[in-house]
């Protein structure tokens, strides 16, 4: 090569390396779709140039002919690649790729046979001839009809690719539309070139400018490629994504990094497209916490999850699918993700509705249980006095010499039926909160005052000694007195009747704070045989009657501290019990009752 001729070959090299690089830097990125045909394409453009540079500087019609052929290696290939291109950029797959192919490549694979024989039939180069001028001879040659008609059809092919461009670029949103006018552009710039030397239009020394054109719109899709990413942004996933979704729609490529969103994804995220797009998924979704650490590795999922947006807690139903081409190759993942807040509360408030409907329900169970079981009891306790009624009015007709002895048991049964019915009526009354409370202001030691007066008598002849410890100062609560006074006289009928003769009941009134809050109450304490430990959580159960009414034979009915706990219950108290359950040390019935709580 002349040192002389570089100058005029210097833009033809320049050409050529342009094509090559954006060759080689779209096959780096050829998992994307479009990057490997498109490679191609640069690379057929490069041989065009690479060839022509030679036949510039061959000294010899031979070697200017021979170059030449290899340029039509070039021109060949070009329609082809760039075809292919546009159906993978636009996702328009062939359904049969390699028949098709193999279809298209004919005419050209047909022409490429008459190159090579042209010097037998000359229907390619006819006349071929070598004219002298500087910087270099030039080859002429008229074109012959199989020129015409293969150029031709290789017009078709580009012609029928850049109508796949322009009809995505009408249906493309103004980001993907900036882009694609690169690549509309940089296909037209070498098409104007090889119409002009098919017509014999030439601007330089030369009769061929398409390898000037080359460097021209290679430089105009590199500056595509690294302005607008081109292959970072896949077109094709935009029939995958619709605007109107209300699901936020999230595309990322292989590397990661976000390429497409769908505008309820730029709300949800706060800012637009345009400033997201290339940016990698862990900066995009910063806001959305550990989603992207966490399902980093994830091609194909489903599951939900919570995001805080706006200081609130969010739940999104997530779906991750791969974007796959048409031979299977994961070019990226398609996020889409369903805000499902609303149904996710309503499920939570239907889950808690339900846990209520199970715990209302379970309480309505052990409800039945203890209505069976006081149906049973009330049955069993009628059943006896009723029995023993029966029982000594027989006897007495029986043995009328003997009716006052009868008459008695029968007046005792007949008072003990009357009494448990009149608890059993008070309880329901309790039940149905058929009871109306009269709140007033109570004075407890003088509720303790009265009922120990008025029990001395009663108590002398059990020959118990009935005994008060009352605080100095008035011990007030709010209470119904009549019912506090109930609830007393309950507690020291148990104390007489299970306390043995000889015995000491004593009750003192008490004020205690727990916990800021003032309680007043009274003690009823006696020296009886005490209850034990595992008896004392049955004590209050209708109907219940502990060890020592069995081994004293005392009366009742099982009632009465059932009656006195609803009283208190109702007045927002407590009644607790202390005993060791060791004979003698006795039991002590503690009574609270908050003080200034006014009615309930």
């Amino acid at each position: 090569m002349k040192s002389s001729n570089l100058p005029y070959l210097l833009p033809y090299a320049i050409s050529f390396l342009i094509s090559l690089s954006v060759a080689l830097y779209a096959w780096q990125r050829r998992g994307v779709p479009g990057a490997r045909p498109f490679a191609l394409v640069a690379a057929s453009q490069a041989t065009w140039t690479f060839g022509y540079i030679f036949e510039l500087n061959s000294d010899t019609l031979a070697a200017k002919v021979f170059w030449d052929d290899i340029q039509f290696v070039g021109a060949f290939v070009w329609p082809l690649t760039f075809l292919a291109f546009a159906l993978a950029y636009t996702g328009r797959p062939f359904k049969r790729p390699y028949l098709a192919w193999l279809l298209l490549s004919g005419p050209f694979l047909l022409f490429g046979g008459l190159v090579v024989t042209d010097r037998f039939h000359g229907w390619i180069r006819p006349s071929a001839n070598l004219i002298p001028g500087e910087p270099f001879a030039a080859l002429t040659y008229e074109f012959t009809t199989a020129v015409w008609l293969v150029s031709s059809y290789a017009y078709v092919l580009i012609f029928i690719a850049l109508y796949l461009l322009a009809s995505t670029f009408l249906r493309a949103q103004p980001l993907y539309r900036r882009q694609m006018l690169m690549v509309i552009f940089g296909a037209l710039i070498p098409m104007v070139g090889v119409l002009c030397t098919l017509f014999g239009i030439t601007f330089t020394f030369q009769r061929d400018t398409t390898p000037i054109t080359f460097a021209v719109s290679n430089l105009l899709i590199a500056w595509g490629l690294f302005r607008y990413r081109l292959f970072d942004i896949v077109p094709v996933a935009r029939d995958a994504v619709f605007d109107g979704m209300s699901d936020y729609v999230l595309v990322l490529d292989v590397n990661n990094r976000l390429v497409d969103m769908n505008p309820a994804a730029e709300r949800a995220l706060g800012q637009p497209a345009s400033r997201l797009i290339g940016r990698p998924a862990a900066e995009v979704l910063a806001a959305w916490g550990n989603l992207v650490s966490e399902f980093r590795g994830e091609t194909s999922l489903k599951t939900e999850i919570n995001i805080n947006r706006e200081g609130r807690e969010h739940f999104l139903a997530l779906r991750i699918t791969p974007l796959n081409d048409d031979r299977q190759a994961g070019n990226g993942r398609i996020i889409v993700a369903r805000d499902v807040t609303d149904r996710k509360r309503a499920e939570q408030a239907l889950q808690e509705r339900s846990e209520q409907l199970q715990a209302a329900n379970e309480e309505l169970r052990i409800l039945g249980r203890v209505k069976d079981e006081f149906v049973a009891n009330v049955s069993h306790e009628l059943r006896t006095p009723l029995t023993n009624i029966k029982l000594y009015y027989e006897l007495i007709t029986r043995f009328p010499h003997k009716q006052e002895q009868y008459l008695a048991v029968i007046q005792r049964e007949t008072e003990r039926l009357e009494t448990i019915i009149e608890d059993l009526l008070l309880l329901s009354r309790l039940d149905r909160e058929a009871v109306k409370l009269k709140f007033e202001p109570v004075d407890l030691n003088t509720v303790v005052g009265t009922m120990i007066h008025d029990r001395q008598v009663l108590a002398e002849s059990y020959g118990l000694k009935l005994a008060a410890r009352l605080l100095p100062e008035p011990v007030l609560a709010d209470a119904d007195a009549t019912l506090i006074g109930q609830v007393l006289s309950v507690l020291l009928t148990n104390a007489m009747n299970y306390t043995p003769s000889g015995g000491q009941i004593e009750v003192y009134t008490e004020v205690e704070d727990n916990n800021g809050r003032v309680w007043a109450g009274f003690c009823v304490q006696d020296t009886g045989p005490g209850i034990a430990p595992a008896e004392q959580e049955k004590l209050f159960s209708r109907f219940y009657r502990g060890e020592a009414a069995h081994v004293t034979h005392a009366a009742g009915t099982g009632l009465g501290l059932s009656i006195a706990q609803e009283i208190i219950g109702r007045h927002h108290g407590r009644i607790t019990v202390e005993s060791t359950g060791i004979p003698g040390e006795g039991a002590a019935f503690h009574v609270w009752l908050p003080v200034g709580e006014g009615k309930p």
